[in-house]
């Protein structure tokens, strides 16, 4: 009899220590690995801009717009599974909490929480 094959999720996570070139390292290194989603921590400096922070292996949840970012979440563009951003349960935490709902091809939901502690 045939073992079904079961759906996993590659999640990575890193403190980038305030971005720069170790941002892009990490998500060389997670296209490399296969990750499905990467978990950041201090993705950029007080003088980086969101909007020049990209990769084309990668989309980004990035938090509240207004208020500067603690954690990112990169979710791989040739990933199968699906990603929502519960913004409701990391209200008021000025961008040091994100959760997220990701669910694998025929795999369960799992909830994800990528918080960042000074």
């Amino acid at each position: 009899m045939a073992v079904p094959q079961v759906a996993k999720l590659v999640a990575l996570q890193y403190n980038c220590a305030r971005g720069g070139q170790v941002l892009e390292a990490v998500l060389e290194m997670a296209v490399r690995r296969g990750a499905d989603v990467v978990l950041i921590q201090e993705p950029k400096g007080a003088k980086e801009k969101d909007s020049t922070l990209s990769h084309p292996s990668f989309n980004f949840i990035r938090g509240e717009e207004a208020v500067m970012a603690k954690c990112w979440i990169a979710v791989n563009r040739a990933s199968k599974c699906q990603v929502t951003e519960f913004k409701n349960l990391a209200f008021g935490t000025a961008n040091h909490v994100q959760v997220v709902e990701v669910t694998p091809p025929s795999g369960e939901a799992i909830m994800i929480g990528n918080v960042y502690d000074e």
